[in-house]
């Protein structure tokens, strides 16, 4: 005679439930306090060398830098929505852009994780487990990364002489990181991350249309970023005449360097290394160093309006039960 077996979960105490909570808003609360700290700090920072360069440049520049840094975030959003399509969570672009907006924010604390354990937390909220969330950021900065490298192709004429590091870096890079976007030994890759983690893996392959798409609003990403600083240069004046082409390819390694710098915070100090490498031969060093750090500003302000919106359009919604997740016990 078969016998069922009825396996429950293990029950947790109203005490210890609400000591959890208590301890997990803590570290929300902290979390916040830490980025917004390294935020004024970077502003704070970047001001005195950066004033004399916005003072050169007229509104009309700086409103079309910020434009364009806007539509780039944008197309980014997109791009996390459509990674997380592929690994079967079709969400609304606002679902998408308050997990992503919001969570990018942890790129501004040292260390590379934060906006992931960020997005991982916020992901929850549109039902989303936290292994799927740290698997589509994984998918979405590799992707991502393979755009920048093939994009970073037109800097390298500039870089080749000025920045032998950023272009031996993408040579060495781009070759594995399209092997790695090639969906079957990408699905592999994500199915082998979930398994480590000890959860399901996808249960299918990722479709090679799903990864162009992904990989098409980064290129889109990455093309308005070269436009945003190409304006800049152009405006900053001081002998600087950089082509459009040279902009968006060196944008796209200097970025691609900063994200590779896990220690600094987004990348601070490695992408303003590569960006005045790629402009002092068009004018000089320090013209070139204020262009670098405008840009920095004006992308820190754009997040963090961006983000501030999303976080403003998720007011009032509360956590959703992940879809696989055990059904409660009582």
């Amino acid at each position: 005679m078969a016998t069922d077996v009825i396996v429950r979960a293990p029950v947790v105490s109203a005490p210890t439930r609400s000591k959890r909570a208590l301890v997990l808003k803590a570290a929300r609360v902290v979390l916040a306090v830490a980025i917004a700290a390294s935020i004024v700090y970077a502003v704070v920072r970047l001001w005195p060398d950066v004033r004399d360069t916005l003072l050169a440049l007229n509104g009309w520049t700086i409103a079309g830098a910020f434009v364009t840094a806007m539509l780039a975030i944008g197309a980014n959003v997109k791009a996390w929505q459509a990674v997380l399509r592929e690994l079967d969570h079709d969400i609304p672009t606002v679902a998408a852009g308050q997990i992503y907006l919001v969570g990018q924010l942890g790129k501004y604390l040292p260390g590379s994780v934060w906006a992931f354990v960020l997005q991982m937390e916020l992901s929850l909220r549109a039902g989303i487990p936290r292994a799927r969330s740290f698997a589509a950021s994984l998918v979405l900065v590799g992707l991502s990364t393979t755009a920048a490298l093939l994009l970073g192709l037109f800097g390298i004429p500039t870089l080749v002489g000025v920045g032998g590091a950023a272009v031996w870096g993408a040579a060495v890079l781009a070759p594995v990181a399209l092997i790695c976007a090639v969906p079957p030994v990408l699905s592999r890759l994500v199915d082998l991350f979930l398994r480590i983690l000890g959860r399901a893996g996808l249960g299918h392959r990722l479709r090679l249309l799903g990864l162009l798409r992904v990989m098409g609003w980064s290129a889109l990403a990455w093309t308005l970023f070269g436009v945003h600083f190409y304006l800049l240069g152009v405006g900053a004046g001081g002998g600087l005449t950089p082509t459009l082409l040279d902009c968006i390819g060196s944008f796209a390694l200097a970025m691609t360097a900063g994200l590779l710098a896990i220690a600094s915070p987004s990348g601070l100090g490695v992408r303003e290394a590569v960006l005045v490498a790629s402009l002092s031969p068009f004018g000089g060093v320090g013209t070139a160093l204020g262009v670098a750090l405008a840009s920095r500003l004006i992308l820190t302000v754009a997040d963090v309006l961006a983000a501030g919106a999303a976080a403003w359009s998720a007011r009032g919604l509360h956590p959703a039960r992940p879809a696989d997740a055990p059904e409660p016990t009582l």
